[in-house]
C-alpha cells in the first residue's frame, strides 16, 4: 500500500474520479483540477472554475472530463502539454441550477456527460440534451451499458437513444444506488445501506450474501471490478471490502490497515494489480497482486519483527518486543488487526527462531529457550542468541554477544557441550557449509571460515574483514549449497579454488521490500512458498512465484523533453530542430507507476555506450555539438526488460558554421586573394621609396649616433674634471688643516715664549726660573697630542654635522668626525694616522657606524654619507 497525503499532490482538495491510461499513468478529478501521476511525479491543469468530478480516457492523450458547470476534452500538444476545450453550451446557471457532471463515459462513436438534472450526449460536433425524470443520483458503466439511477422513478439505462425503465423501486420507495454488477446472467444492485439486491425475470431480490451486513452497516458510495475474479465495494464508514464472486470476503482493508481515512470516494483499477482509491482526505494505492504483504504493528501491537518460524501450521513471530505466534489460515483478512498474541514469559528481543525436528528454538536476549506447550523454556543462560544452526546429526550451533557454544540434542532437549575456542565477539550468522566447515559473521569484524574439528575446536580459520566487500552490512547467504555474501551495494560468490569472494556474475534478483532494517535485508525462508522480511514497525511475506511472467503492465513514455539555457526552459517536440544556443537537453522518462524500475538511456551521436541500470528517470546533456542525435532509454523490472523508446531531435550549427556562413567564408577569401594580389602590386612600386627613406634614416641614425657618442665623450670628460676637482679639494682641505695646524702651533709658541722672555726682561732675578720653564714648555708642545687638525674638520663640516645629528641623535663626537673623514675621501690609513690608531681598529668603528645607521650589508657607506643632505 501507497499512501499520498493532500500535502504530496499540492493540496488540490478531495479526489471524485480516478482513471487510467494504456500507458499506466494515471488521472484523477479533483477539486482544483486534472491530476496526472505516473508514480513519481504529479501533473496539475486547470482551466475551468468549479470541481473536476469525472473522467474519461479515451487515449492515452485525450481525456474527457465532467466539472461543474462545464464539461469538455483535455488533448496533450506535441510538448506533452494538457489543454482543455470545453463542449457546454451554457455559461450560466439554468433554472437556477448549477449543473455537476458525476459522470462521462464513451458509448461507441457519443461522449456522454451525465449531470444530476440531465445527460448530453456529444456525437459528430452535435450536442443533445435528455432531462432526468425526477433528479439522477448516480451513473454506472458496465459490461458497455450505461445505467443512470433515478432517485424516485428506478433505474434506467440509456442504449444511445433514450432512456429506458428497467424497473422502478419496490413500494415506492427510494433505493440509494451505489453500483451495479453483472453475476452470470442475473443483474445485481448494490445499494448505500440496504445490501445487495439481484434483478432477474422481472424481480428485485435481497441477496443475504456474507459482505452483505458489512456493507450495510458501513454504507458503501463507491464499487468496481476486480478483473474477472474479486468485485471491491467502497464504504464510507470502513473502507473497502474484497469479495469473491459470492459475496465472500477475502480481504478486509480499512485505517486500521494502513489507509488514512475510512471513507472511499472512488476507486480505479489498473490491470497491473493496483487498485486506487480516492478517499476523504488522501489517495491509497494497494497493489493486491503483488507478491509482498505487508503486516504493521499499529498501537504498537507487537513491535518490529525481526524472525519468524512455522510449526504445525502456526506462525511464529520474533520481535523487539517478544515472541508471538497466530494461526496461519487466520492471517489472510484479520478483521481487527490484533491477530498475533504473546507467547507467555517470552517478554524481551527474540532474534532468532529455529525448527529443528519439530522443536522450536529461540534466541532471546535473556538466553536460548525452547517452545513447550506455548511458553518457552530455558536452556541456557548464554545472552543475545542471534544465530541457531543444526550441526552434524545431533548437534546445534548458537550464536551470541560472547562467541559459539555447542549443544547436543538429547531427550527432545539440548545438553551444553562447550564454548568453541577462537571465536570471540557478537555473532550474528552461522552457516553451515558441511560436517566439517562453518561460516561466521561478526559485525564490525569480518567472515570467518573456519574447519571444526572433532573436539569442536575451530581450526584453520580464515577472515575476511568487512574492508574487503564493497558496502556496508555484510551479510552471509547460502543458495544452492553456495556461499554468498550480500551487502548494501554488492553480492559476492566465495571461489573454492582461490579461496577467495569475487563479485558474483550472476545476480539474485531481491524484490523491493518498503521499510526494510539494515542488515536484515536478505530473505529467510519459512517454507517451499513464503519468504520473511523484518521491517520497521511490523514485518513482510512474499509469496513465491516460481512462474515467469511479464510484469510490464505500463508502457515507457516521454513526460518531459526540454531545451534549456540561461534563457529558459523551453518544451522540445520530436524531430526538432534546435538552435545552437539550445544545445542543453533534459529528458525525462517513466515506467508509469510500476514498482522496482531501473532505467538505461543511450544518445547516439554522443554516447560511447548504455549507461549502467539505475532508478533515476531523468538525464540532462551539456553543451551538445550540432548534428542529428536520437535518444534511447529501457525499462528493467527484475530480470524483464521494456521496448527501446526513442527521441530523435537536430541541433543546427551556429551561426558562422552554417552552409551560408561557409559560401559566404570563401568569397571572403577569394576577396581576401585580391587584395592581396593588389597589395603586393603596390608594395613593389613602393619598395624603391621604402629603400631610399631607408638609407636617409641610416645616414640620420649615424649622424645622432655620432652626436650622441660626443655628447657622451664631453659627459666622461666633465665627470673626470668633477673628481679632479674633488680629489684637489680633499688634497686642499688636508693641506689647509696641515697649515692651520702648524701656523697655530707656531703662534702659541712664539707667543708663550715672547712673554717669558719679557718677564725676564723686566725681572733678571727669575731668568732662570723662566728659562726653566721655556724649555719645559716647549717640552710640552712637542710631547703634547695636537687637535688642531680635529678642530678644524670640525668647523669646516658643522652644517653636515648638524644634518647628521638631527637624523641620528645616537652619534658620538668620534662617529661625526669619523663620517666627516669617511665623505671626504680619507683611508683607513690616513685616518688612524690622525686618530693616532691602528687601521684595524678604524675597520671596526665603521662596522660600528654602519649599524647606527641601519645600513645593509649590500649598501656602501661612501655612497650614502656622499648623497646624505
Amino acid at each position: 500500500m501507497q499512501n499520498y497525503l493532500p500535502e504530496s499532490y499540492g493540496n488540490h482538495g478531495k479526489i471524485w474520479d480516478i482513471k487510467s491510461a494504456k500507458n499506466g499513468m494515471i488521472y484523477m478529478a479533483s477539486e482544483d483540477g486534472l491530476l496526472e501521476f505516473d508514480g513519481k511525479t504529479w501533473g496539475h491543469f486547470k482551466s475551468y472554475r468549479g470541481y473536476t468530478r469525472s473522467l474519461y480516457v479515451a487515449n492515452d492523450s485525450t481525456i474527457y472530463a465532467g466539472a461543474d458547470m462545464d464539461f469538455g476534452v483535455w488533448k496533450k500538444n506535441k510538448f506533452r502539454k494538457f489543454s482543455f476545450t470545453s463542449l457546454y453550451p451554457f455559461r450560466k446557471k439554468i433554472g437556477g441550477v448549477n449543473e455537476e457532471f458525476w459522470g462521462t463515459y464513451q458509448i461507441k462513436n457519443q461522449m456522454v456527460f451525465v449531470s444530476h438534472q440531465n445527460i448530453y450526449i456529444s456525437s459528430y460536433k452535435k450536442l443533445t440534451k435528455i432531462s432526468a425524470q425526477s433528479r439522477f443520483s448516480n451513473s454506472f458503466f458496465v459490461n458497455g451499458r450505461l445505467f443512470l439511477a433515478d432517485e424516485k422513478k428506478g433505474l434506467f439505462e440509456y442504449d444511445g437513444v433514450q432512456l429506458k425503465l428497467l424497473f422502478s423501486y419496490p413500494d415506492n420507495s427510494s433505493l440509494d444506488v451505489s453500483g451495479v454488477f453483472f453475476n452470470g446472467n442475473s443483474q445485481r444492485i448494490i445499494t448505500k445501506d440496504k445490501g445487495i439486491f439481484e434483478w432477474n425475470n422481472g424481480r428485485l431480490t435481497p441477496l443475504q450474501l456474507e459482505v452483505s451486513s458489512m456493507l450495510i452497516r458501513s454504507k458503501v458510495f463507491s464499487f468496481i471490478n476486480l478483473g474477472t475474479q474479486y468485485y471491491a465495494f467502497g464504504t464510507i464508514l470502513d473502507g473497502i471490502y474484497i469479495t469473491d464472486l459470492n459475496g465472500k470476503i477475502i480481504q478486509h482493508i480499512n485505517k486500521s490497515k494502513g489507509l488514512p481515512n475510512n471513507t472511499v470516494l472512488c476507486m480505479n483499477y489498473q490491470k497491473s494489480g493496483k487498485l486506487w482509491l480516492g478517499l476523504d482526505y488522501g489517495i491509497s494505492s494497494v497493489d493486491i497482486k503483488n507478491d509482498i504483504t505487508y503486516f504493521y504493528s499499529k498501537d504498537d501491537d507487537f513491535g518490529t519483527g525481526y524472525t519468524a518460524a512455522f510449526k504445525d501450521h502456526i506462525f511464529f513471530l520474533g520481535s523487539n518486543q517478544g515472541l508471538y505466534f497466530a494461526d496461519w489460515n487466520e492471517m489472510g483478512n484479520p478483521g481487527s488487526g490484533n491477530f498475533l498474541r504473546m507467547v507467555e514469559g517470552s517478554e524481551g528481543q527474540v532474534w532468532s527462531l529455529r525448527n529443528i525436528d519439530g522443536n522450536l528454538y529461540c534466541g532471546h536476549d535473556k538466553g536460548l529457550f525452547i517452545l513447550e506447550k506455548n511458553s518457552l523454556k530455558k536452556i541456557n543462560n548464554e545472552y543475545g542468541v542471534s544465530a541457531i544452526a543444526p550441526f552434524r546429526k545431533d548437534y546445534i550451533l548458537t550464536g551470541n554477544y560472547s562467541g559459539i557454544f555447542v549443544y547436543k540434542k538429547e531427550n527432545n532437549t539440548l545438553k551444553f557441550i562447550k564454548k568453541m575456542n577462537l571465536i570471540v565477539g557478537a555473532v550474528s550468522q552461522i552457516e553451515v557449509e558441511n560436517d566439517h566447515t562453518i561460516w561466521i559473521n561478526i559485525p564490525n569484524y569480518g567472515i570467518l571460515r573456519t574447519t571444526v574439528d572433532a573436539n569442536f575446536n575451530a581450526v584453520n580459520r580464515q577472515i575476511f574483514p568487512d574492508s574487503n566487500f564493497k558496502g556496508n552490512l555484510p551479510h552471509l547467504y547460502k543458495i544452492k549449497e553456495k556461499i554468498k555474501i550480500f551487502t548494501s551495494s554488492e553480492q559476492y560468490d566465495f571461489n573454492h579454488q582461490n579461496n577467495k569472494f569475487f563479485p558474483a556474475s550472476e545476480k539474485v534478483q531481491l524484490p523491493v521490500i518498503n521499510g526494510k532494517l539494515p542488515g536484515f535485508y536478505i530473505p529467510q525462508k519459512l517454507s517451499a512458498e513464503y519468504n520473511f522480511f523484518p521491517i520497521y514497525n511490523g514485518f513482510a511475506l512474499e509469496k513465491l512465484n516460481f512462474q515467469d511472467k511479464n510484469r510490464f503492465s505500463s508502457r515507457l513514455i516521454f513526460t518531459k523533453a526540454q531545451m534549456f539555457n540561461n534563457m529558459g526552459n523551453f518544451d522540445l517536440e520530436e524531430n526538432q530542430k534546435l538552435p545552437y544556443r539550445f544545445n542543453n537537453l533534459r529528458f525525462v522518462f517513466s515506467l508509469p507507476n510500476e514498482e522496482g524500475v531501473e532505467y538505461q538511456y543511450f544518445l547516439d551521436g554522443f554516447s560511447k555506450d548504455w549507461s549502467v541500470w539505475n532508478s533515476e528517470n531523468k538525464i540532462e546533456f551539456l553543451g551538445l555539438k550540432e548534428g542529428t542525435y536520437s535518444f534511447l532509454v529501457k525499462a528493467k523490472i527484475g530480470n524483464q526488460i521494456s521496448d527501446v523508446k526513442t527521441f530523435t531531435f537536430r541541433i543546427n550549427p551556429p551561426w558562422y558554421r552554417s552552409l551560408y556562413s561557409y559560401a559566404a567564408y570563401l568569397l571572403m577569401i577569394a576577396g581576401f586573394f585580391y587584395f592581396l594580389k593588389k597589395y603586393q602590386e603596390n608594395k613593389l612600386k613602393k619598395q624603391k621609396l621604402e629603400l631610399l627613406k631607408k638609407e636617409q634614416n641610416a645616414l640620420r641614425e649615424q649622424a645622432e649616433k655620432h652626436r650622441q657618442e660626443m655628447f657622451f665623450e664631453k659627459q666622461r670628460q666633465l665627470e673626470n674634471e668633477k673628481n679632479n676637482l674633488k680629489e684637489e679639494i680633499k688634497n686642499k682641505t688636508i693641506e689647509l688643516a696641515t697649515k692651520a695646524k702648524e701656523d697655530e702651533d707656531k703662534n702659541r709658541l712664539l707667543s708663550t715664549i715672547n712673554e717669558k722672555i719679557l718677564e725676564i726682561e723686566n725681572n733678571p732675578n727669575i731668568s732662570k726660573i723662566r728659562l726653566g720653564e721655556i724649555r719645559r714648555t716647549l717640552k710640552t708642545y712637542l710631547e703634547t697630542d695636537d687637535h688642531t687638525f680635529e678642530i678644524q674638520m670640525d668647523e669646516l663640516h658643522q652644517e653636515f654635522f648638524k644634518a647628521m645629528r638631527k637624523k641620528f641623535p645616537n652619534l658620538s663626537i668620534y662617529d661625526l668626525r669619523l663620517c666627516a673623514y669617511l665623505k671626504i675621501g680619507l683611508n683607513s690609513k690616513e685616518m688612524a694616522d690622525i686618530f693616532q690608531v691602528l687601521p684595524s681598529s678604524i675597520n671596526v668603528s665603521r662596522s660600528r657606524l654602519r649599524k647606527k645607521l641601519g645600513l645593509k650589508p649590500e649598501d656602501d657607506l661612501f655612497d650614502f654619507l656622499n648623497n646624505f643632505e
